[in-house]
């Protein structure tokens, strides 16, 4: 089974987003990237695509590692994780 939502935890916020309306995809510019990278805009937050992968195991053990605000977004091939900016 997979989560829709998980409660803060060490002082970051992990979140899985199913429904494509609750976020807006965009671009952002980075301080240390020349060009704009792929994002979207969650409840006012601005998270940049860290990695897209095919299944949820994989995913988990990822997110696992993560020290920073993620959101979980589901694709057609799988998940992608994006993490937290501004």
């Amino acid at each position: 089974m997979v989560p829709t939502s998980s409660p803060k935890s060490e002082g970051f916020t992990k979140t899985l987003v199913v429904e494509p309306a609750m976020v807006r995809y965009c671009h952002i510019k980075l301080e240390d990237t020349e060009k704009p990278v792929a994002a979207i805009e969650y409840k006012g937050h601005y998270y940049s695509l860290f990695r897209a992968l095919p299944d949820w195991t994989t995913t988990e053990k990822i997110v696992g590692r993560l020290s920073t605000s993620y959101v979980i977004t589901a694709i057609k091939r799988g998940w992608v994780i994006w993490t937290f900016e501004y």
